[in-house]
Protein backbone atom coordinates (compact mmCIF):
# COMPACT_ATOMS: atom_id res chain seq x y z
CA UNK A 1 0.00 0.00 0.00
CA UNK A 2 1.06 3.55 -1.00
CA UNK A 3 1.26 5.53 1.93
CA UNK A 4 2.23 8.53 0.56
CA UNK A 5 -1.30 9.65 -0.16
CA UNK A 6 -2.34 10.75 3.33
CA UNK A 7 0.41 13.52 2.95
CA UNK A 8 -0.94 14.64 -0.32
CA UNK A 9 -4.81 14.71 0.99
CA UNK A 10 -4.33 16.09 4.00
CA UNK A 11 -2.04 19.10 2.43
CA UNK A 12 -4.50 19.41 -0.48
CA UNK A 13 -7.39 19.92 2.26
CA UNK A 14 -5.26 22.30 4.18
CA UNK A 15 -4.36 24.42 0.93
CA UNK A 16 -8.15 24.33 -0.12
CA UNK A 17 -9.39 25.53 2.95
CA UNK A 18 -6.96 28.09 2.56
CA UNK A 19 -7.65 29.48 -0.83
CA UNK A 20 -10.99 28.91 -0.17
CA UNK A 21 -10.87 31.55 2.50
CA UNK A 22 -9.21 33.86 0.42
CA UNK A 23 -11.09 33.61 -2.23
CA UNK A 24 -14.93 33.53 -0.99
CA UNK A 25 -17.14 36.14 -3.31
CA UNK A 26 -17.94 38.36 0.25
CA UNK A 27 -14.01 39.09 0.68
CA UNK A 28 -13.75 40.04 -3.14
CA UNK A 29 -16.70 42.57 -3.05
CA UNK A 30 -14.84 44.16 0.15
CA UNK A 31 -12.11 45.01 -1.65
CA UNK A 32 -14.30 45.92 -4.59
CA UNK A 33 -16.54 48.86 -3.30
CA UNK A 34 -19.50 50.23 -5.02
CA UNK A 35 -19.32 53.68 -6.25
CA UNK A 36 -22.76 54.65 -5.56
CA UNK A 37 -23.36 56.10 -2.23
CA UNK A 38 -26.20 56.13 0.41
CA UNK A 39 -27.80 59.40 -0.36
CA UNK A 40 -28.76 58.31 -3.98
CA UNK A 41 -30.29 55.20 -2.51
CA UNK A 42 -32.66 57.52 -0.30
CA UNK A 43 -33.33 59.64 -3.45
CA UNK A 44 -34.06 56.90 -5.60
CA UNK A 45 -36.51 55.82 -2.45
CA UNK A 46 -34.59 52.75 -1.29
CA UNK A 47 -34.40 51.59 1.93
CA UNK A 48 -31.07 51.78 3.52
CA UNK A 49 -31.27 48.93 6.12
CA UNK A 50 -30.37 46.19 4.05
CA UNK A 51 -31.24 41.99 4.24
CA UNK A 52 -29.23 40.34 6.82
CA UNK A 53 -28.83 37.63 3.89
CA UNK A 54 -25.22 38.57 1.79
CA UNK A 55 -26.21 38.58 -1.88
CA UNK A 56 -23.42 38.89 -4.10
CA UNK A 57 -24.87 41.10 -6.48
CA UNK A 58 -26.53 43.85 -4.32
CA UNK A 59 -24.57 47.48 -3.62
CA UNK A 60 -22.92 47.69 0.00
CA UNK A 61 -23.54 50.42 1.42
CA UNK A 62 -22.31 50.22 4.75
CA UNK A 63 -18.92 49.93 3.60
CA UNK A 64 -19.47 52.80 1.19
CA UNK A 65 -16.49 55.57 2.03
CA UNK A 66 -17.50 59.28 1.94
CA UNK A 67 -15.92 61.06 -1.31
CA UNK A 68 -14.93 64.68 -1.21
CA UNK A 69 -17.38 65.64 -3.08
CA UNK A 70 -19.38 64.09 -1.40
CA UNK A 71 -18.91 66.17 1.67
CA UNK A 72 -18.77 69.33 0.30
CA UNK A 73 -22.17 68.43 -1.65
CA UNK A 74 -25.77 69.69 -0.24
CA UNK A 75 -27.22 66.34 0.67
CA UNK A 76 -30.67 67.36 -1.34
CA UNK A 77 -30.87 69.77 -4.19
CA UNK A 78 -32.42 73.05 -2.97
CA UNK A 79 -35.33 72.64 -5.23
CA UNK A 80 -37.13 69.66 -3.14
CA UNK A 81 -39.66 70.62 -0.56
CA UNK A 82 -39.80 74.10 -1.44
CA UNK A 83 -42.95 76.75 -0.90
CA UNK A 84 -45.59 76.28 1.39
CA UNK A 85 -44.99 72.71 3.58
CA UNK A 86 -47.85 71.58 6.29
CA UNK A 87 -45.96 70.54 9.15
CA UNK A 88 -47.30 66.71 8.83
CA UNK A 89 -45.03 66.93 5.51
CA UNK A 90 -42.18 68.20 6.91
CA UNK A 91 -42.26 65.18 9.97
CA UNK A 92 -42.54 63.00 7.63
CA UNK A 93 -39.47 64.32 5.65
CA UNK A 94 -37.41 64.05 9.02
CA UNK A 95 -38.76 60.69 10.22
CA UNK A 96 -37.61 59.59 6.49
CA UNK A 97 -34.16 61.80 6.15
CA UNK A 98 -32.94 63.24 9.08
CA UNK A 99 -28.85 62.42 9.95
CA UNK A 100 -29.49 61.19 13.46
CA UNK A 101 -32.51 58.94 12.53
CA UNK A 102 -30.80 56.94 10.06
CA UNK A 103 -27.72 56.40 12.14
CA UNK A 104 -30.19 54.95 14.82
CA UNK A 105 -31.54 52.89 11.82
CA UNK A 106 -28.68 51.34 11.02
CA UNK A 107 -27.39 50.44 15.05
CA UNK A 108 -30.43 48.99 15.31
CA UNK A 109 -28.85 46.62 12.26
CA UNK A 110 -25.43 46.19 13.53
CA UNK A 111 -26.89 45.10 16.49
CA UNK A 112 -29.63 42.45 15.45
CA UNK A 113 -26.39 40.81 13.17
CA UNK A 114 -24.53 40.59 16.48
CA UNK A 115 -27.12 38.04 17.54
CA UNK A 116 -26.35 35.14 15.40
CA UNK A 117 -22.08 36.08 16.22
CA UNK A 118 -22.70 35.32 19.63
CA UNK A 119 -24.66 31.82 19.61
CA UNK A 120 -22.46 30.65 17.30
CA UNK A 121 -19.70 28.45 18.33
CA UNK A 122 -16.50 29.64 17.73
CA UNK A 123 -14.42 28.87 14.68
CA UNK A 124 -12.96 24.67 15.34
CA UNK A 125 -9.20 24.51 15.10
CA UNK A 126 -7.22 22.61 12.61
CA UNK A 127 -3.58 21.72 13.41
CA UNK A 128 -0.85 19.60 11.62
CA UNK A 129 2.80 18.79 13.37
CA UNK A 130 4.84 17.43 10.91
CA UNK A 131 8.80 16.03 11.50
CA UNK A 132 11.12 16.40 8.59
CA UNK A 133 14.04 14.30 10.68
CA UNK A 134 13.35 10.82 11.04
CA UNK A 135 16.33 10.37 13.17
CA UNK A 136 14.31 12.65 15.87
CA UNK A 137 10.67 12.05 14.70
CA UNK A 138 8.84 9.82 17.13
CA UNK A 139 9.26 5.83 16.72
CA UNK A 140 7.49 3.39 17.60
CA UNK A 141 8.70 -0.35 17.00
CA UNK A 142 5.33 -1.75 16.28
CA UNK A 143 3.60 1.30 14.38
CA UNK A 144 7.07 2.48 12.52
CA UNK A 145 7.79 6.06 11.65
CA UNK A 146 5.24 8.92 12.34
CA UNK A 147 5.96 11.83 9.61
CA UNK A 148 3.37 14.25 10.50
CA UNK A 149 -0.24 14.49 12.90
CA UNK A 150 -2.90 16.31 12.62
CA UNK A 151 -5.57 17.73 15.54
CA UNK A 152 -9.11 18.67 14.65
CA UNK A 153 -10.88 20.75 17.69
CA UNK A 154 -13.94 22.38 18.48
CA UNK A 155 -15.05 23.89 21.86
CA UNK A 156 -18.20 23.78 23.24
CA UNK A 157 -19.15 26.21 26.11
CA UNK A 158 -21.09 25.15 29.17
CA UNK A 159 -24.62 24.44 28.46
CA UNK A 160 -26.91 27.68 28.57
CA UNK A 161 -23.87 29.98 28.03
CA UNK A 162 -24.83 30.36 23.96
CA UNK A 163 -28.69 30.97 24.83
CA UNK A 164 -27.73 33.73 27.11
CA UNK A 165 -25.24 35.26 25.19
CA UNK A 166 -28.54 35.29 22.66
CA UNK A 167 -30.67 36.67 24.98
CA UNK A 168 -28.17 39.73 26.05
CA UNK A 169 -27.91 40.57 22.28
CA UNK A 170 -31.58 40.74 21.74
CA UNK A 171 -31.83 43.25 24.80
CA UNK A 172 -29.26 45.06 22.90
CA UNK A 173 -31.63 45.25 20.10
CA UNK A 174 -34.36 45.96 22.34
CA UNK A 175 -32.15 49.03 23.63
CA UNK A 176 -31.36 50.36 20.25
CA UNK A 177 -34.94 49.93 18.92
CA UNK A 178 -35.86 51.99 21.88
CA UNK A 179 -33.18 54.80 21.21
CA UNK A 180 -34.17 54.85 17.42
CA UNK A 181 -38.01 55.51 18.91
CA UNK A 182 -36.02 58.25 21.04
CA UNK A 183 -34.11 59.44 18.29
CA UNK A 184 -37.26 59.85 15.94
CA UNK A 185 -39.17 61.69 19.19
CA UNK A 186 -36.58 64.09 19.21
CA UNK A 187 -36.53 65.13 15.64
CA UNK A 188 -40.36 65.46 15.46
CA UNK A 189 -40.11 68.01 18.48
CA UNK A 190 -37.19 69.80 17.15
CA UNK A 191 -38.99 69.69 13.22
CA UNK A 192 -41.92 71.36 15.52
CA UNK A 193 -40.01 73.51 17.58
CA UNK A 194 -38.09 75.05 14.20
CA UNK A 195 -41.35 74.95 12.38
CA UNK A 196 -43.19 77.14 15.19
CA UNK A 197 -39.95 79.46 15.02
CA UNK A 198 -40.61 79.63 11.37
CA UNK A 199 -44.42 80.30 11.69
CA UNK A 200 -43.99 83.21 13.89
CA UNK A 201 -41.14 84.77 11.68
CA UNK A 202 -43.49 84.98 8.64
CA UNK A 203 -46.66 86.54 10.89
CA UNK A 204 -44.24 89.00 12.30
CA UNK A 205 -42.80 89.90 9.42
CA UNK A 206 -46.40 90.22 7.47
CA UNK A 207 -47.65 92.25 10.47
CA UNK A 208 -45.33 94.42 10.64
CA UNK A 209 -45.68 95.09 6.29
CA UNK A 210 -49.18 95.97 7.08
CA UNK A 211 -48.19 98.72 9.86
CA UNK A 212 -45.34 99.83 7.57
CA UNK A 213 -48.53 100.78 5.17
CA UNK A 214 -50.48 102.56 7.22
CA UNK A 215 -47.12 104.41 9.01
CA UNK A 216 -46.93 105.45 5.07
CA UNK A 217 -50.33 107.14 5.77
CA UNK A 218 -49.67 108.34 8.50
CA UNK A 219 -46.87 109.95 7.15
CA UNK A 220 -48.89 111.68 4.28
CA UNK A 221 -51.30 112.85 6.31
CA UNK A 222 -48.60 114.90 7.73
CA UNK A 223 -47.26 115.88 5.21
CA UNK A 224 -50.54 116.90 3.19
CA UNK A 225 -51.57 118.82 6.82
CA UNK A 226 -47.56 120.92 7.11
CA UNK A 227 -48.43 123.52 4.74
CA UNK A 228 -52.18 124.28 6.40
CA UNK A 229 -50.55 124.81 9.37
CA UNK A 230 -52.61 121.99 11.20
CA UNK A 231 -49.77 119.46 11.79
CA UNK A 232 -46.41 120.61 13.01
CA UNK A 233 -42.67 119.84 11.36
CA UNK A 234 -42.27 117.19 14.86
CA UNK A 235 -45.37 114.91 13.41
CA UNK A 236 -43.57 114.56 10.32
CA UNK A 237 -40.69 114.14 11.75
CA UNK A 238 -42.19 111.24 13.96
CA UNK A 239 -44.15 110.25 11.05
CA UNK A 240 -40.64 109.39 9.15
CA UNK A 241 -38.87 107.58 12.50
CA UNK A 242 -41.80 105.65 12.81
CA UNK A 243 -41.75 104.28 9.20
CA UNK A 244 -37.67 103.76 10.23
CA UNK A 245 -38.71 101.64 13.05
CA UNK A 246 -40.63 99.54 11.47
CA UNK A 247 -37.65 99.07 8.52
CA UNK A 248 -35.39 98.32 11.42
CA UNK A 249 -37.69 95.99 12.79
CA UNK A 250 -38.28 94.13 9.57
CA UNK A 251 -34.42 93.83 8.90
CA UNK A 252 -34.07 91.93 12.62
CA UNK A 253 -37.27 90.00 11.78
CA UNK A 254 -35.10 89.27 8.53
CA UNK A 255 -32.13 87.65 10.24
CA UNK A 256 -34.44 85.50 12.47
CA UNK A 257 -36.57 84.32 9.91
CA UNK A 258 -33.38 83.21 7.88
CA UNK A 259 -32.45 81.48 11.68
CA UNK A 260 -35.19 79.31 12.16
CA UNK A 261 -35.29 78.44 8.38
CA UNK A 262 -31.91 77.32 8.40
CA UNK A 263 -32.66 74.99 11.50
CA UNK A 264 -35.60 73.63 9.81
CA UNK A 265 -33.77 72.75 6.86
CA UNK A 266 -31.03 71.08 8.81
CA UNK A 267 -33.59 69.15 10.66
CA UNK A 268 -35.06 67.60 7.68
CA UNK A 269 -31.63 67.12 5.83
CA UNK A 270 -32.10 69.61 3.03
CA UNK A 271 -30.48 72.22 1.39
CA UNK A 272 -29.25 75.02 3.14
CA UNK A 273 -31.14 77.68 0.20
CA UNK A 274 -34.61 75.58 0.44
CA UNK A 275 -37.26 77.96 0.48
CA UNK A 276 -39.74 76.46 2.81
CA UNK A 277 -42.63 78.11 4.20
CA UNK A 278 -45.22 78.02 6.60
CA UNK A 279 -49.10 77.66 6.57
CA UNK A 280 -51.01 80.88 7.06
CA UNK A 281 -53.02 79.42 9.40
CA UNK A 282 -51.70 77.23 12.27
CA UNK A 283 -53.36 75.73 15.11
CA UNK A 284 -52.22 74.74 18.19
CA UNK A 285 -53.57 71.95 20.15
CA UNK A 286 -54.93 72.66 23.84
CA UNK A 287 -53.05 72.09 27.04
CA UNK A 288 -53.88 68.56 29.00
CA UNK A 289 -56.07 68.49 31.84
CA UNK A 290 -54.77 65.93 34.05
CA UNK A 291 -50.89 66.21 35.40
CA UNK A 292 -50.59 62.56 36.96
CA UNK A 293 -52.30 60.90 33.82
CA UNK A 294 -49.09 62.69 32.03
CA UNK A 295 -46.77 60.95 34.34
CA UNK A 296 -48.73 57.10 33.96
CA UNK A 297 -48.57 57.66 30.34
CA UNK A 298 -44.69 58.58 30.14
CA UNK A 299 -44.17 55.90 32.59
CA UNK A 300 -46.25 53.14 30.01
CA UNK A 301 -44.32 54.61 26.85
CA UNK A 302 -41.65 57.13 27.12
CA UNK A 303 -38.80 54.93 25.41
CA UNK A 304 -36.07 56.44 27.29
CA UNK A 305 -37.62 54.41 30.59
CA UNK A 306 -38.08 51.35 28.20
CA UNK A 307 -35.13 51.27 27.07
CA UNK A 308 -33.54 51.89 31.16
CA UNK A 309 -35.64 48.95 31.81
CA UNK A 310 -33.84 46.53 28.91
CA UNK A 311 -30.55 47.72 30.07
CA UNK A 312 -31.58 46.26 33.37
CA UNK A 313 -32.80 43.43 31.76
CA UNK A 314 -29.55 42.92 29.57
CA UNK A 315 -27.71 43.25 32.47
CA UNK A 316 -29.36 40.51 34.99
CA UNK A 317 -28.78 38.32 31.50
CA UNK A 318 -24.43 39.46 32.27
CA UNK A 319 -25.06 38.05 35.71
CA UNK A 320 -26.23 34.49 35.08
CA UNK A 321 -23.35 34.61 32.13
CA UNK A 322 -20.71 35.63 35.01
CA UNK A 323 -21.66 33.10 36.80
CA UNK A 324 -21.24 29.87 33.74
CA UNK A 325 -17.42 31.10 33.73
CA UNK A 326 -17.57 28.76 36.91
CA UNK A 327 -17.79 26.33 34.54
CA UNK A 328 -15.34 24.33 32.43
CA UNK A 329 -15.91 25.00 28.51
CA UNK A 330 -15.06 21.31 26.77
CA UNK A 331 -13.36 20.97 24.06
CA UNK A 332 -13.72 17.48 21.60
CA UNK A 333 -11.42 16.65 19.07
CA UNK A 334 -9.96 14.36 16.12
CA UNK A 335 -5.96 13.04 16.37
CA UNK A 336 -4.74 11.30 12.87
CA UNK A 337 -0.81 10.28 13.22
CA UNK A 338 0.20 9.12 10.23
CA UNK A 339 2.84 6.17 10.21
CA UNK A 340 4.96 4.51 8.01
CA UNK A 341 7.53 1.87 8.02
CA UNK A 342 9.79 4.17 5.80
CA UNK A 343 12.93 5.81 8.27
CA UNK A 344 10.98 3.31 10.98
CA UNK A 345 14.13 1.90 13.66
CA UNK A 346 12.86 -1.41 13.21
CA UNK A 347 11.05 -1.59 9.69
CA UNK A 348 10.43 -5.35 9.18
CA UNK A 349 8.47 -5.08 12.71
CA UNK A 350 6.11 -2.01 12.08
CA UNK A 351 2.85 -2.70 10.38
CA UNK A 352 2.69 1.21 9.58
CA UNK A 353 -0.77 1.76 9.95
CA UNK A 354 -1.94 5.05 10.70
CA UNK A 355 -3.72 5.77 14.08
CA UNK A 356 -7.02 7.67 14.54
CA UNK A 357 -8.08 9.15 18.08
CA UNK A 358 -10.39 11.22 19.80
CA UNK A 359 -9.31 14.23 21.50
CA UNK A 360 -11.17 15.42 24.74
CA UNK A 361 -10.17 18.53 27.28
CA UNK A 362 -11.32 21.85 28.77
CA UNK A 363 -10.28 24.91 31.13
CA UNK A 364 -10.03 25.00 34.67
CA UNK A 365 -11.73 27.59 35.97
CA UNK A 366 -9.53 27.31 39.04
CA UNK A 367 -9.21 31.39 39.82
CA UNK A 368 -12.34 32.01 41.91
CA UNK A 369 -11.38 35.74 42.84
CA UNK A 370 -11.17 36.58 38.88
CA UNK A 371 -14.67 34.73 38.45
CA UNK A 372 -16.26 36.59 41.54
CA UNK A 373 -14.81 39.68 40.35
CA UNK A 374 -16.82 39.21 37.39
CA UNK A 375 -20.14 38.82 38.69
CA UNK A 376 -19.64 41.78 40.96
CA UNK A 377 -18.70 43.73 38.13
CA UNK A 378 -22.20 42.45 36.32
CA UNK A 379 -24.62 42.88 39.71
CA UNK A 380 -22.74 46.40 39.99
CA UNK A 381 -23.56 47.12 36.55
CA UNK A 382 -27.34 46.32 36.75
CA UNK A 383 -27.50 48.45 40.03
CA UNK A 384 -26.20 51.31 38.09
CA UNK A 385 -28.59 50.96 35.40
CA UNK A 386 -31.58 50.45 37.67
CA UNK A 387 -30.76 54.06 39.15
CA UNK A 388 -30.26 55.59 35.91
CA UNK A 389 -33.58 54.31 35.12
CA UNK A 390 -34.55 55.94 38.30
CA UNK A 391 -33.13 59.23 37.07
CA UNK A 392 -34.50 59.02 34.49
CA UNK A 393 -38.10 58.79 36.12
CA UNK A 394 -37.69 61.53 37.83
CA UNK A 395 -36.03 63.71 35.11
CA UNK A 396 -39.34 62.80 33.03
CA UNK A 397 -41.55 63.77 35.81
CA UNK A 398 -39.48 67.54 36.44
CA UNK A 399 -40.08 68.04 33.11
CA UNK A 400 -43.66 67.13 32.47
CA UNK A 401 -44.53 69.20 35.14
CA UNK A 402 -42.26 72.05 34.31
CA UNK A 403 -43.86 71.94 30.30
CA UNK A 404 -47.34 71.74 31.85
CA UNK A 405 -46.99 74.72 34.17
CA UNK A 406 -45.57 76.66 31.52
CA UNK A 407 -47.93 75.47 28.69
CA UNK A 408 -51.34 76.36 31.29
CA UNK A 409 -49.28 79.41 31.85
CA UNK A 410 -48.96 80.53 28.00
CA UNK A 411 -52.66 79.17 27.32
CA UNK A 412 -54.00 82.31 29.75
CA UNK A 413 -51.94 84.59 28.55
CA UNK A 414 -53.05 83.98 24.87
CA UNK A 415 -57.04 83.83 26.45
CA UNK A 416 -56.10 87.20 28.16
CA UNK A 417 -54.72 89.04 25.34
CA UNK A 418 -57.02 88.24 22.84
CA UNK A 419 -60.21 88.81 25.17
CA UNK A 420 -59.09 92.11 26.50
CA UNK A 421 -56.08 93.65 25.72
CA UNK A 422 -56.88 92.97 21.52
CA UNK A 423 -59.73 94.76 21.33
CA UNK A 424 -58.94 97.53 23.66
CA UNK A 425 -56.17 98.17 21.54
CA UNK A 426 -58.09 98.44 18.19
CA UNK A 427 -60.66 100.34 19.84
CA UNK A 428 -58.23 102.88 20.91
CA UNK A 429 -56.53 102.67 17.55
CA UNK A 430 -59.67 103.06 15.75
CA UNK A 431 -60.97 106.13 17.66
CA UNK A 432 -57.78 108.29 17.76
CA UNK A 433 -56.68 107.73 14.40
CA UNK A 434 -60.43 108.70 13.37
CA UNK A 435 -60.42 111.90 15.23
CA UNK A 436 -56.80 112.78 13.83
CA UNK A 437 -58.07 112.59 10.21
CA UNK A 438 -61.32 114.85 11.31
CA UNK A 439 -58.75 117.65 13.50
CA UNK A 440 -60.56 117.16 16.45
CA UNK A 441 -58.87 119.04 18.84
CA UNK A 442 -56.49 117.70 21.52
CA UNK A 443 -56.18 114.68 19.24
CA UNK A 444 -52.52 114.91 17.61
CA UNK A 445 -49.62 112.62 15.83
CA UNK A 446 -48.42 111.51 18.88
CA UNK A 447 -51.25 110.34 20.27
CA UNK A 448 -52.16 108.12 17.31
CA UNK A 449 -49.06 106.66 17.06
CA UNK A 450 -48.87 105.82 20.71
CA UNK A 451 -52.33 103.93 20.03
CA UNK A 452 -50.98 101.97 16.63
CA UNK A 453 -47.65 100.82 18.29
CA UNK A 454 -49.36 99.32 21.14
CA UNK A 455 -51.92 97.71 18.65
CA UNK A 456 -48.95 96.29 17.17
CA UNK A 457 -47.05 95.19 20.74
CA UNK A 458 -50.13 93.26 21.60
CA UNK A 459 -50.51 91.50 18.18
CA UNK A 460 -46.55 90.43 18.31
CA UNK A 461 -46.78 89.86 21.33
CA UNK A 462 -50.09 86.80 20.82
CA UNK A 463 -48.03 85.88 17.98
CA UNK A 464 -45.08 85.08 20.13
CA UNK A 465 -46.85 83.11 22.58
CA UNK A 466 -49.03 81.07 20.23
CA UNK A 467 -45.72 80.08 18.53
CA UNK A 468 -43.62 79.01 22.13
CA UNK A 469 -47.24 77.31 23.22
CA UNK A 470 -47.11 75.41 20.24
CA UNK A 471 -42.96 74.68 21.07
CA UNK A 472 -44.04 74.27 24.67
CA UNK A 473 -46.59 71.27 23.41
CA UNK A 474 -44.01 69.69 21.21
CA UNK A 475 -41.61 69.51 24.13
CA UNK A 476 -44.31 67.94 26.70
CA UNK A 477 -45.03 65.50 23.65
CA UNK A 478 -41.64 64.31 24.06
CA UNK A 479 -41.19 64.50 27.67
CA UNK A 480 -44.30 61.91 27.65
CA UNK A 481 -43.65 60.08 24.46
CA UNK A 482 -47.16 60.12 22.97
CA UNK A 483 -49.21 62.40 21.15
CA UNK A 484 -50.96 64.74 23.21
CA UNK A 485 -54.45 67.35 22.91
CA UNK A 486 -56.71 67.77 25.69
CA UNK A 487 -57.65 64.81 26.58
CA UNK A 488 -54.54 62.39 26.41
CA UNK A 489 -55.13 59.07 25.14
CA UNK A 490 -56.58 56.49 27.48
CA UNK A 491 -54.04 53.96 28.99
CA UNK A 492 -55.87 50.98 28.20
CA UNK A 493 -55.05 51.90 24.83
CA UNK A 494 -51.01 51.26 25.55
CA UNK A 495 -49.64 48.43 27.31
CA UNK A 496 -49.35 48.94 31.20
CA UNK A 497 -46.47 50.26 32.81
CA UNK A 498 -43.68 48.20 33.92
CA UNK A 499 -43.62 47.67 37.08
CA UNK A 500 -39.90 46.46 38.87
CA UNK A 501 -40.00 43.17 40.00
CA UNK A 502 -40.12 42.03 43.66
CA UNK A 503 -37.37 39.10 43.29
CA UNK A 504 -34.11 39.67 44.38
CA UNK A 505 -31.96 42.31 43.34
CA UNK A 506 -27.87 41.30 42.40
CA UNK A 507 -27.11 43.12 46.04
CA UNK A 508 -30.27 41.20 47.52
CA UNK A 509 -31.46 44.41 48.55
CA UNK A 510 -33.11 46.35 45.69
CA UNK A 511 -35.88 45.32 43.86
CA UNK A 512 -34.53 44.70 40.08
CA UNK A 513 -37.16 45.28 36.76
CA UNK A 514 -37.84 42.27 35.01
CA UNK A 515 -38.33 41.71 30.85
CA UNK A 516 -42.45 41.02 30.66
CA UNK A 517 -43.84 40.29 27.66
CA UNK A 518 -46.41 42.59 28.82
CA UNK A 519 -44.48 45.26 28.39
CA UNK A 520 -44.93 48.40 26.49
CA UNK A 521 -43.87 47.67 22.99
CA UNK A 522 -42.96 50.24 20.21
CA UNK A 523 -46.39 51.53 18.72
CA UNK A 524 -46.51 49.97 15.25
CA UNK A 525 -43.56 47.88 15.07
CA UNK A 526 -42.90 45.22 12.58
CA UNK A 527 -40.32 42.71 12.92
CA UNK A 528 -38.57 44.68 15.61
CA UNK A 529 -38.70 48.19 14.00
CA UNK A 530 -40.78 50.96 14.91
CA UNK A 531 -43.16 52.42 12.11
CA UNK A 532 -43.86 56.36 12.76
CA UNK A 533 -46.96 56.96 13.82
CA UNK A 534 -48.79 60.25 11.54
CA UNK A 535 -50.25 62.89 13.67
CA UNK A 536 -54.08 62.82 14.44
CA UNK A 537 -54.42 66.85 14.47
CA UNK A 538 -53.02 69.79 12.48
CA UNK A 539 -51.12 70.93 14.99
CA UNK A 540 -49.67 66.94 16.04
CA UNK A 541 -46.69 65.14 15.40
CA UNK A 542 -45.67 61.34 14.99
CA UNK A 543 -43.73 59.83 18.14
CA UNK A 544 -40.78 57.93 18.09
CA UNK A 545 -37.31 59.03 19.35
CA UNK A 546 -34.19 60.36 20.75
CA UNK A 547 -31.01 58.29 21.00
CA UNK A 548 -30.47 59.03 24.53
CA UNK A 549 -27.21 59.98 26.24
CA UNK A 550 -25.19 57.44 28.56
CA UNK A 551 -27.36 54.04 27.77
CA UNK A 552 -25.75 52.81 24.54
CA UNK A 553 -26.19 49.23 23.88
CA UNK A 554 -23.40 47.51 25.05
CA UNK A 555 -23.25 44.17 24.56
CA UNK A 556 -22.89 42.21 27.74
CA UNK A 557 -19.42 40.32 28.17
CA UNK A 558 -19.84 36.56 28.44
Amino acid sequence: MDRRWPKRTIAGLMLGVVLSGCTRPGLLRWAERPTSTHESAVQAGESPIRPATYVASEEDVYSQPISPESRLAPAVGPDILAGMLPIDACIRRALEANASVRAARFNVEALRQRIPQVTALDDPILSNTIFPIPSVAPQYSLMGYMPYAALLAQQFPWCGTLRLRGQAAEQDVRIALFELAATQLDAIAGVKRAYFDLHFAERAESLLKQNRKLAEEFLQIARVRYPTTTATQSDVLRAEVAVSDIDRELENNAAALSEARAELTRLLHLGSESDIRTVPELPVDSVPNELERLYQLALASRPDLQGRLAAVDRDLVAVELARKRYYPNITLGLVYQDMEKTNAVTPKTASGMPNVGLFVGMNLPVYHKKLAAGVCEARARAAADRALYEAERDQSHRDIKSLFVQARAQQNAISLLRKSNLPAARQVLRLTSSEYRTNVAGVDLLSVFSAWRDLLQVELQIAQIEAEQGKTLASLERAVGVQLNEHPPDLSSLAAPPAPSTSTSPFGATAQPTATTGRTELPGSEKGRPTPLMPRGPGGGTKEGRQSGGRSAVPAQP
